[in-house]
């Protein structure tokens, strides 16, 4: 032992660890490592040297020494910053060596949309403390905005709304972090979520014949859904089909017409989820559902001459989770 020093075990040296001592003040840290390439948080307190003429059971979390003695805090540091600062290190070092969940990871769905909004993410959520920061200021701006309503803005807080921002969170595993103002003649005022750009909509012609397909080349027609997901629009300038191009659908001469069942629809979206191929995930890519795919039955696709607009009807699809489903 040391001259000078006492000594408290706090924890069995591994089989094959390898034993660094760490300078804390007056005070040294034994710290046993793993075998192999040393890796950040690693590490863990196994002996404390304390100096004579104090108590060796004065510090009670070995981690304390350990973070003083490793990555010392600013200047002035309080004892309680010291006390908090230790705790938030050896859960971290816990959980990762155990394989434990971050703080972030056990957020639900609507706390990782409303911190998403406040340009806080799991970088910045690293513990415990910062989440609880993060909600007290999350409730400073609630309450703001409650007192100093703006009512040129449509009401981002209202319960559709919510479940708008729920569904983008869950079909693009990302938060939704900006909205748009459409002013479209057929679709009825209210929040929804932005599903991607269309790319195509394959119709069975009401007059019979082979499955065509209706797109739009380089024209930003967005598909969005309603919060519950269970009905699609299709929002945007470009709409526009002549007359020759629905007579191949239909012979009606109304201003509204049936086109047809729609087979398919591809669309274009960046998608996180873990299912998704790693060389495509969170790119821009296209991807194709097939209505009645999974027994019911596909929607009917309806034009609008006078507003431009396409419209889809009926059909027992629903927007959820990662997709499209049946």
């Amino acid at each position: 032992m040391p001259r000078g020093f006492s000594i408290q075990h706090v924890a069995r040296t591994p089989a094959g660890w390898h034993v660094r001592t760490v300078k804390a003040g007056e005070h040294r840290v034994r710290v046993a490592f793993p075998p192999g390439r040393r890796e950040k948080g690693s590490g863990i307190p196994v002996e404390i040297l304390h100096p004579r003429r104090e108590n060796p059971l004065c510090y009670k979390n070995p981690a304390e020494l350990l973070l003083m003695g490793a990555n010392p805090l600013p200047a002035g540091a309080s004892k309680r910053e010291l006390q908090r600062a230790a705790r938030e290190r050896a859960a971290r070092i816990r959980g990762a060596r155990l394989g434990n969940p971050s703080p972030y990871d056990r957020l639900s769905v609507q706390d990782r949309l409303a911190f998403g909004r406040m340009g806080l993410g799991k970088a910045q959520l690293r513990t415990a403390s910062d989440i609880a920061k993060a909600r007290a200021e999350l409730r400073q701006v609630n309450r703001l905005r409650n007192r100093l309503p703006n009512p040129s803005l449509p009401s981002l807080d209202a319960p559709q709304a919510e479940h708008a921002r729920e569904l983008y969170g869950a079909f693009h595993e990302a938060p939704s972090e900006r909205y748009t103002e459409c002013d479209e003649p057929h679709i009825p005022a209210g929040d929804y979520t932005d599903l991607g750009k269309l790319i195509a909509l394959r119709v069975k012609p009401k007059a019979g014949g082979q499955v065509q397909e209706v797109s739009f080349p380089r024209k930003n027609i967005r598909v969005i859904s309603i919060a519950s997901g269970r009905q699609i629009y299709f929002s945007g300038e470009g709409q526009e089909l002549g007359d020759a191009e629905v007579r191949i659908f239909t012979s009606s001469k109304d201003n509204l017409v049936e086109l047809g069942p729609c087979r398919s629809i591809v669309y274009e979206a960046a998608k996180w989820h873990e299912a998704v191929p790693a060389s495509v995930r969170g790119a821009k890519v296209e991807w194709e559902h097939t209505f009645g795919e999974d027994g019911g039955y596909p929607p009917r696709l309806f034009y609008d001459r006078r507003k431009e607009r396409l419209l889809l009807e009926g059909g027992t699809y629903h927007v959820e989770g990662a997709g499209i489903v049946n």
